[in-house]
């Protein structure tokens, strides 16, 4: 399928070359066929190499999802640089951190806040960094554009034969406990990994799919699945349900990618059936893990017309390592529901014990994996870090879990996030589910331990509550004690306007766990 004397960038190539005239993406009111496209990464790619870009430069896109974002991404794919993906809502400090890790000279960006603009261009004035600005100024153009617009003709550049084995991108870990750490991915590795998922999830020529997940994270494999195939992709760059339900009818999308807090906030829309979503198919739901009383209301309110997909995977696995296919959420009447599903095609799932020998079936360890778009390392990190994650050709995920003798994976929770309370184990998935039972009043949960004089520590439970619900902390407590064991049951509830999160929708548990031990 793809070639092996060029890059990633060739993923748009057969799409370019058998269907030109068909719409490739649309972002914000832009709509961009494949031959626009591949005109305009083309274009980009001279424009760069002109300018002095080397095979194998770091150069950072800060950006939300929009069109330019993957117009610059296959263009540094096509030229063999790296792309270096950053967070567009860090902070100045964070951003800062990450330009001088990666050693950028040139960055791609679209700012949020220009008090923050300011700050970055000022820190960087000594470094030489030249800033390419995607924001529209008062000339009615972004920089970008006039840049573009200069660029030579699309015929000027030559594809570049690229070593798969070279580096396509730097891309960062959500930092959730610390500072980001930076993956390294080659062209080889998100080719292979690309190869397997389009095996696995089905992806084909007329899918409309419609993205939401940032382009800055891995989770957006889905919007290069779609290119790959000469597939449509609707670019989403922010989330607010009327306006995410509009697109979805007007562009006929397909298939979605969201995470569980997107998929409630659609299901718990007062108007949604008031639009029309019939053409849509395929969900898939992956990143964080889903509360099973959030799938059951999902499939009621959509199964008739709709199939659904699970996906689990991470940074350093270039996304996605295992799937629950749609035949698997219908098998047996759900049996595997609880599931992650089983690996995707060249990838491995073993379950290690605390003593290092492997776990037997349903018995449960850290998760560790193998698979096509396996990270070569972090960057700029100390050599045993490398070692640890990497030991014995298995990235050692810290998630706990189980493999049934089916093969199919059971995650518990993070290796890290284990409460231990006089002596026994607490997962917070397992309380979680349970207060996401309440579909009616609670919105989200976030369960932790924090210390207890007693017990070493207790469980404690963070949640924010629908519009409108009447349950108080009382019942919220009540509730967990008739569902789960004394001992797991959150000895604290408290009730937030929200949970504190990271680019990706995860809940920082530690920002929770600092303000109860601060």
């Amino acid at each position: 399928m793809f070639r092996k004397d060029t890059g990633f960038g060739q993923i748009i190539d057969e799409a370019v070359r058998t269907r030109p005239e068909h719409t490739a993406i649309v972002a914000d009111g832009i709509r961009l066929t494949y031959a626009e496209l591949g005109e305009k990464v083309d274009r980009l790619a001279a424009a760069l190499e002109r300018d002095g870009v080397q095979m194998g430069e770091p150069v950072a896109v800060i950006s939300r999802n929009c069109a330019e974002f993957l117009i610059i991404e296959l263009a540094l794919y096509r030229l063999g640089a790296v792309s270096v993906k950053i967070n567009w809502r860090y902070s100045p400090e964070e951003i800062q951190y990450l330009l001088e890790l990666n050693e950028v000279h040139l960055a791609f960006v679209r700012y949020e806040r220009w008090d923050w603009a300011k700050q970055v261009v000022e820190a960087n004035r000594e470094r030489n960094i030249r800033f390419i600005s995607l924001n529209p100024d008062e000339q009615g153009s972004s920089p970008f554009e006039r840049y573009l617009e200069n660029a030579p003709e699309a015929n000027a550049f030559r594809p570049r034969k690229i070593d798969l084995q070279q580096p396509l991108l730097r891309i960062h870990t959500s930092g959730t406990t610390g500072k980001p750490k930076c993956v390294v991915h080659t062209h080889q590795d998100f080719l292979a990994e690309i190869r397997s998922c389009l095996q696995a999830l089905g992806f084909h020529s007329g899918w409309v799919y419609q993205l939401i997940s940032q382009l800055f994270h891995v989770s957006c494999i889905g919007a290069y699945m779609t290119l790959s195939v000469g597939g449509t992709l609707v670019v989403m760059s922010r989330f607010e349900p009327k306006e995410y339900l509009k697109s979805l009818e007007r562009e006929r999308v397909t298939g979605i990618g969201v995470l569980p807090v997107v998929l409630k906030r659609i299901l718990d829309y007062p108007e949604l059936d008031r639009f029309d979503i019939s053409s849509l198919k395929r969900i898939n739901y992956s990143t964080c893990p889903m509360p099973p009383a959030l799938l059951a209301q999902a499939m009621e309110k959509l199964g008739d017309s709709c199939e659904f997909c699970q996906s689990y995977g991470m940074t350093e696995m270039s996304s996605v390592v295992t799937v629950l296919s749609p035949e698997d959420h219908r098998r047996g009447g759900g049996t595997h529901l609880g599931s992650v599903g089983r690996a995707i095609p060249g990838a491995e799932v073993k379950i290690l014990r605390e003593d290092g020998t492997e776990a037997a079936p349903m018995e449960e360890g850290e998760i560790l994996l193998k698979g096509p778009g396996q990270m070569r390392g972090y960057y700029h990190v100390d050599v045993g870090v490398n070692e640890t994650a990497l030991k014995d050709g298995w990235y050692h995920s810290k998630d706990m879990g189980w493999l049934d003798s089916e093969g199919y994976l059971y995650v518990c929770g993070r290796k890290d996030d284990l409460i231990i309370s006089g002596g026994e184990n607490i997962y917070p998935k397992e309380i979680v589910d349970v207060l996401m039972r309440l579909t009616d009043d609670v919105m989200e949960a976030a369960v932790y331990g924090v210390p207890d004089p007693v017990w070493g520590e207790h469980v404690k439970a963070s949640v924010v509550m629908k519009p409108g619900s009447r349950l108080t902390v009382h019942d919220l407590k009540a509730y967990c004690r008739e569902n789960v064991a004394h001992y797991k049951a959150p000895k604290e509830i408290e009730i937030l306007k929200e949970l504190p999160k990271n680019a990706t929708g995860k809940v920082i548990i530690r920002a929770l766990i600092e303000k109860n031990c601060g």
